[in-house]
């Protein structure tokens, strides 16, 4: 059964992906649910509250994204977070180009391990190291160098700069974000003959 916080944080999403931001307030939210504005006020101190909570759900699901395989690699795991991007903008307008309260800061929260998302990548990246793919250095500021070599991408494409074609731009993305990670890999040996 669906709770009434849940309901107000789905009709939530659903309005700033229709409208943006200008379409979600308190008033908006409790007309699509047939209640009074002050009835949210039970569940919900203001409409940033609303949102920290639609930003929350929109965390756990990026997480579902980037942790689809079992043996993730650092390529396939920037692939995720790409269809993520994609599939979900409003979401990851919300989450990553608007200003927020609490949100994580570098190096702090990183470090200690307070983003299940960037630990994701991290994880991949510490194992590439371990298995001799990527080259020895500090993993947390190469995963920073990656994850943000993919959002610096995302957010281009995000307001236009690479046009709206959403395959091309996968082109582009998946260019780059080799390009990137060659240099930070291990180089391949060539062979003498």
């Amino acid at each position: 059964m669906v709770s009434k916080k849940e309901e107000i944080v789905t009709v939530a999403r659903g309005l700033h992906a229709r409208h943006g931001d200008a379409g979600v307030s308190m008033r908006n939210i409790a007309g699509k649910l047939g209640v009074t504005p002050t009835a949210l006020y039970r569940h919900y101190r203001d409409k940033e509250a609303v949102m920290a909570a639609v930003v929350a759900e929109g965390f756990a699901l990026l997480v579902e994204y980037l942790t689809r395989s079992s043996t993730p690699g650092v390529l396939d795991f920037m692939q995720r977070f790409l269809d993520f991007a994609l599939d979900e903008p409003g979401l990851y307008d919300i989450m990553f180009l608007r200003a927020r309260r609490d949100v994580r800061r570098y190096p702090e929260d990183f470090a200690a391990h307070r983003s299940p998302s960037f630990d994701a990548l991290r994880t991949a990246v510490e194992q590439e190291m371990r298995d001799g793919k990527l080259r020895r250095d500090n993993a947390l500021e190469t995963t920073l160098t990656i994850w943000s070599h993919a959002h610096g991408l995302i957010s281009m494409f995000t307001l236009g700069r690479f046009g709206a074609d959403a395959e091309a731009f996968r082109s582009i993305y998946r260019s780059s974000v080799r390009r990137l990670y060659r240099g930070v890999a291990v180089p391949k040996k060539r062979s003498h003959r």
